[in-house]
């Protein structure tokens, strides 16, 4: 058969040759053919990849033939399917471009190619734009792709997909084509347009959320004088944490110079300004706005802005003249507010139209509260308000007090509409100085702090903040625009609480002012409780006759109250603990008649049972919020962490046992349930991996409500399952985490666990 031999020029686009390279590295006999030297060589397989393959795999590779190597790489991961079928096709010229391997073809366009691409040391993804080049092409199409790059080189925001790269490498002959690429971020997600087709029309919400912070993007392009002239959907893409990106600025141009010839039209039909249509040499901002408006429009209605047939010159007249359509003839749900703002971006006249980008961000203010709970799962906030304990001074009924220091109104206003609402109080300062003032008269809950301000930094607010009241629990949550995340992050360490880079998506800040609200309330009401139990412990002293009774009252209170402080800061249910208590005495009840527990499932032993069930995740409240509050699923790492709190709650128990000793019994089985409901009867589980009869009964028992609980209710990553469900999936895919005897006295009182669950829901 005919070798396919990859042949790649290293000098032709400045990569250094491989050194100290032999045919012993990654075959066990020399002499063999080129064509896996080659390919390692060239760098389409990756030295580092092929090293990390088993001895044994790799001389099994050596001896395969040409397609079955291909075939064998692309399963072991050293090739992707598209680099397979172009080295089989013999076109590996533009695999390798500079220091950048390409993986595979995203899309094209009118011009350039993309592809997905991965440096080659440092191994990091990047979305790579090509232009070939022939001697046949127009060299006013190589003027505007550099244009282009030198355009994006200079934009720095964070709903602008960046560049960071770009050069040229020069084909083998005869046709010797010259490929220019630019070098930008790699952005997961999908773009509007697919979005759209997919998952059909947006809530207003959300899809004002998205055209607020493209518009965002093009104050940033404004400044440099730049008009996009092809916004629409295709040209916005979406990340999975609904961050909007700005791409493509292949048609864009500085409004004081000129590369369009007068009289020329570019741009996409769909979305293209009237003027556009007549002239795209002579438009402004106004354009891109009409743009803008016309893909809120296929946002909010799964629609085209304007239909018709006919050749492109019909349909370029009938744009000069067509009036703007109304959002409402096709999503009569959408307010009559948003829809005249619609039309207003896409008026006719550009002088009828938003004169600057700010002016959108303006007037999309009052529609970016979310509309509707699907798209706000889990941020109510007034559910949590009404029960807070606050120690200092203030009517309880005022709500939440929260501080926004920007020196821009635009971004205090859109915080404001964002936050303000039912029990929470917006206040706003526009500089350091009167942040200050301010915070000084009122007692705030949370400070939203932008870093860079005239005058006073944020940081120097921050630190003054830290210093007037160090034992506060006011949480500050740092912003910027232009600060890297590393800084923000060192910023933690001198005291902020969080940070967000601007701009910043409704979900975002709603979400960490809600996470930061939690966390205060938690501390809140850890520091009232510290002081009833002072008070307590000095009437229980002055009350010795009564003190048994008293002892224990006050020991279920606040075992009460622990819990609930958990749950304030837990993302299961609010039924959750009250379940959980009631599963173990249901569970224990039905045990204590039989032979294996009889003899330990006493009446003391279940009043004991009852009253430490709810402290089973104490140690929830030593864990950091993006562990705690995540929505999906944790990461390998995360879930060590998260496994902690087991350790977390049982130490801090143990601590009271030292202080307390006479309360035993009772921070035993506190200490024992804490630490081991997460150990499994087979001696799989965590922390300290006991097996059998060695784990506490009392944890025994709890670990077989949890379980069933947690199978039963709904989370972010799944569904909630069926009773029914629930107990085949535990008789069949976790008997090795129950105690036999035990599930057995479950499966016969199962149902007391659904009319559990029935009669109390989240």
């Amino acid at each position: 058969m005919q070798r396919m031999v990859p042949m790649i020029d290293h000098h032709s686009h400045g990569h250094l040759e491989p050194t100290g390279l032999t045919c012993l590295d990654y075959r066990p006999t020399p002499g063999k053919d080129s064509f896996l030297q080659g390919l390692l060589e060239s760098e389409l397989v990756s030295h580092e990849d092929w090293e990390q393959l088993p001895i044994v795999l790799r001389e099994r590779l050596c001896e395969a033939d040409d397609s079955e190597l291909l075939d064998h790489l692309v399963e072991e991961g050293l090739l992707t399917d598209y680099q397979r079928g172009r080295i089989r096709a013999g076109t590996t010229f533009g695999l390798i471009m500079g220091n950048y391997r390409v993986l595979d073809r995203l899309g094209a366009g009118g011009m350039a190619v993309v592809f997905k691409a991965e440096h080659l040391v440092m191994r990091h993804q990047v979305a790579i734009k090509v232009l070939p080049i022939t001697g046949e092409h127009d060299p006013r199409v190589r003027t505007r792709f550099a244009a282009e790059m030198r355009i994006v080189a200079q934009l720095r925001h964070p709903n602008i997909v960046a560049a960071t790269d770009a050069g040229q490498i020069l084909g083998p002959p005869p046709d010797q084509t010259m490929l220019t690429y630019m070098v930008m971020e790699y952005v997961p997600g999908q773009d509007l347009e697919e979005m759209i087709r997919l998952q059909g029309r947006l809530p207003p919400a959300r899809a004002c959320s998205f055209i607020h912070q493209i518009a965002s993007a093009l104050v940033e392009t404004s400044k440099f004088n730049l008009i996009h002239r092809d916004i629409k959907p295709s040209n916005i893409l979406v990340t999975p944490e609904d961050q909007a990106k700005l791409l493509d600025f292949g048609l864009s141009q500085r409004h004081d110079h000129r590369l369009t010839e007068p009289g020329t039209v570019l741009g996409t039909i769909d979305y293209m300004a009237p003027e556009q249509a007549r002239d795209a040499s002579k438009v402004d901002i106004r354009a891109d706005i009409y743009g803008l408006g016309g893909t809120l429009f296929w946002c909010l209605t799964g629609r085209l802005p304007f239909t018709g047939s006919g050749n492109v010159a019909e349909m370029l007249m009938r744009r000069l003249i067509q009036p703007p359509p109304c959002v409402r003839d096709y999503a009569p749900d959408v307010s009559a507010e948003l829809s005249a703002v619609v039309s207003k971006m896409m008026a006719t006249q550009p002088e009828d139209r938003y004169p600057e980008p700010r002016a959108v961000m303006r007037a999309l203010l009052p529609f970016l509260r979310p509309d509707s709970l699907e798209y706000a799962p889990a941020i109510n906030l007034g559910s949590h308000l009404d029960r807070v304990i606050v120690p200092r001074s203030r009517n309880e009924n005022e709500g939440h007090r929260i501080l926004i220091v920007d020196d821009e109104s635009s971004i205090r206003q859109l915080c404001k509409q964002i936050l303000s609402g039912t029990q929470i109080i917006c206040h706003e300062a526009e500089n350091g100085p009167h942040a200050l003032e301010m915070a000084n008269q009122t007692a705030y809950d949370v400070i939203l702090l932008d870093i860079q301000m005239p005058g006073m930094s944020g940081i120097e607010v921050l630190k003054r903040l830290r210093e007037r009241f160090p034992g506060a629990y006011t949480k500050i949550i740092l912003f910027s625009g232009q600060t890297t995340s590393d800084l923000m992050a060192e910023m933690l360490l001198t005291g902020a609480d969080d940070f967000l880079t601007k701009p910043f998506s409704l979900i975002q800040l709603r979400s960490r002012v809600h996470a930061a609200l939690r966390l205060k309330e938690a501390q809140d009401r850890s520091s009232q409780l510290a002081q009833h139990l002072a008070i307590l412990n000095a009437e229980l002293e002055r009350n010795l006759s009564n003190r048994d009774s008293d002892t224990v009252a006050v020991r279920n209170a606040l075992i009460l109250a622990l819990g609930r402080l958990v749950k304030q800061r837990d993302t299961e249910g609010a039924g959750h603990m009250a379940r959980m208590q009631l599963y173990c005495r249901c569970l224990a009840q039905h045990a204590a008649s039989v032979t294996p527990f009889s003899a330990t499932i006493t009446p003391a032993f279940m009043e004991l049972l009852d009253s430490c069930s709810p402290l089973h995740d104490i140690g929830k409240i030593g864990l950091p919020d993006h562990i705690l509050l995540k929505p999906g699923k944790l990461l390998p790492e995360e879930r060590i962490l998260m496994q902690t709190h087991t350790q977390i709650g049982a130490d801090t128990l143990q601590e009271v046992l030292h202080v307390y000793p006479q309360a035993g019994p009772f921070l035993q089985m506190a200490i024992d349930i804490t630490r081991h409901h997460h150990e499994h009867f087979d001696g799989s589980g965590y922390p300290d991996r006991l097996s059998g009869n060695a784990i506490p009964l009392s944890a025994r028992i709890v670990t077989i409500g949890d379980v069933y609980d947690a199978l039963r209710s709904r989370r972010a990553y799944k569904p909630a399952l069926s009773h029914t469900t629930t107990l085949q999936l535990m008789s069949e895919t976790c008997t090795g985490q129950f105690d036999p005897a035990l599930f057995k006295v479950f499966l016969n009182c199962a149902s007391g666990f659904e009319k559990i669950f029935a009669e109390h829901p989240d």
